[in-house]
């Protein structure tokens, strides 16, 4: 059989007055809330409830990502959650698509670059982004053929 744990509790009023010992927890039946008690402060420590904290309430976190790695072709993201992503990552190749690790609303995105080495060719190497879709974009090479490297970043997109 289950057990049951009651805590002691009381109204507004008698919490206080009461001085709990030290790790005590009363219930404030009135507020419907916690207090923590450390043998010393008259009426404890009242506990917020996450309504109570408009921080908390209307912040936007962090509600799921991806690392990058090289099953992943080194792309990562960060969903939150009011639906804003942010999008990542490097490429090393020839290719001219590039696929996003999660979809997208839309494909109205901008996509920004850094090149990752400075080998002679750079000068003459310039990159554009062509098409955009929900799930790729895709970039074109202008100058030299050998291989690029980029750090490509999508900032403030949404999820679809």
């Amino acid at each position: 059989m289950s057990r049951q744990i009651q805590i002691r509790r009381g109204t507004a009023a008698e919490n206080d007055a009461f001085t709990g010992a030290i790790g005590e927890i009363t219930m404030d039946t009135t507020n419907k809330t916690l207090r923590v008690h450390d043998g010393q402060t008259l009426g404890g420590t009242k506990l917020a409830k996450q309504s109570e904290i408009p921080e908390i309430a209307t912040a936007d976190y962090i509600i799921e990502s991806q690392l990058p790695s090289s099953e992943n072709n080194y792309a990562w993201y960060k969903k939150y959650k009011s639906g804003l992503v942010e999008i990542g990552g490097h490429y090393t190749g020839n290719a001219n698509t590039i696929n996003l690790p999660i979809e997208l609303d839309n494909a109205n995105y901008e996509v920004l670059f850094s090149k990752n080495s400075t080998p002679s060719y750079w000068a003459t190497t310039h990159i554009a982004v062509g098409t955009t879709t929900t799930t790729s974009f895709t970039i074109t090479k202008y100058g030299d053929n050998a291989s690029i490297q980029i750090s490509w970043l999508i900032p403030n997109a949404i999820a679809k």
